[in-house]
């Protein structure tokens, strides 16, 4: 299936990927073979975006989690798909401790350990999207950034991305590391949807300059649109007006507001692959368009 594509850096992927981070859940632990029959769907369907973080685990003691699960179905695929255009997206910067606690550490011997660790939980020798995962709060963000520069020079990653960065943030980061046309940061993945829309500036700023926009949780509000009284109820419609799921509009809607949009919803059943695919080519129009924009959303 040929799907639309956008740009990540010197990269051409479709422009909806997998989000890989439910299928590390403890419910899923049982499913493995239901979450790499999700990814193999994925590839059979012309997704090339997938994408994970070290992090995304069952627990602390199984930091990796993910990242192996993804290898393992790269690893098993017998389908038609050329995996060389398939590009695996991952992240550090996040640590995890015992009770569930999460914290930060984007130092250098830090970032350094955890890219090493991911390299072989991927059982690659490159990544070639590493992210940014979180700013550490303790750190200067450009000393961050710096470290990141560090596994890039090393050959450990071939492509840096940020997540969870402001629009300030993303101007440090390009004084540093450059512009995707650069060869510098070439993505940003920040919560946006319907729900929440506090990180426009960001979208903003990302369109000016070219860079990829990976929306992280982009299907807030759209469960709740079929609701009596909801605010979303402009989605609920409009699907029907297309012929489609409010979250299949929903995502269709996110692409639809910069061309440097590439979505990344979670999945863990091969039925969802089929949905998010769908809404890659989902037309809306502008008026259309235009009524969702003008939802309320609870963060603003």
């Amino acid at each position: 299936m040929n799907l639309p594509t956008r740009r990540l850096g010197d990269l051409t992927v479709t422009s909806v990927g997998v989000g890989c981070m439910p299928m590390s859940f403890p419910a899923m632990l049982e499913k493995r073979d239901q979450a790499i029959a999700t990814l193999h769907r994925a590839l059979d369907l012309g997704v090339t975006l997938i994408d994970t973080a070290n992090i995304y685990a069952p627990s602390s003691s199984t930091i990796g989690h993910n990242e192996t699960l993804v290898a393992e179905a790269l690893r098993t695929y017998t389908g038609a798909a050329d995996l060389g255009a398939v590009v695996v997206a991952t992240k550090g910067g996040i640590t995890r401790g015992s009770g569930g606690t999460y914290g930060s550490d984007s130092s250098p011997d830090a970032l350094r350990a955890a890219c090493e660790k991911s390299l072989a939980c991927l059982g690659v020798s490159q990544i070639q999207l590493y992210q940014h995962h979180r700013p550490d709060p303790d750190l200067p963000y450009a000393d961050q950034i710096r470290a990141l520069l560090a596994l890039k020079e090393a050959g450990l990653v071939a492509r840096i991305g940020l997540s969870n960065a402001s629009d300030e943030q993303i101007d440090i980061a390009i004084g540093i590391l450059g512009g995707p046309q650069d060869g510098g940061v070439v993505s940003v993945q920040n919560q946006y949807s319907p729900k929440f829309r506090a990180n426009r500036a960001a979208l903003d700023r990302c369109t000016e300059l070219g860079i990829a926009y990976l929306p992280w949780s982009p299907l807030g509000g759209a469960s709740q649109a079929s609701e009596v009284g909801s605010r979303y109820v402009e989605f609920a419609e409009v699907a029907a007006e297309v012929g489609a799921t409010a979250q299949e509009v929903t995502l269709a809607w996110l692409l639809k507001l910069s061309p440097v949009v590439i979505n990344i919803p979670g999945a863990t059943r091969p039925a969802t692959i089929d949905s998010i695919v769908k809404s890659a080519t989902l037309e809306l129009s502008d008026q259309q368009q235009a009524r969702l924009d003008a939802t309320v959303p609870e963060t603003a």
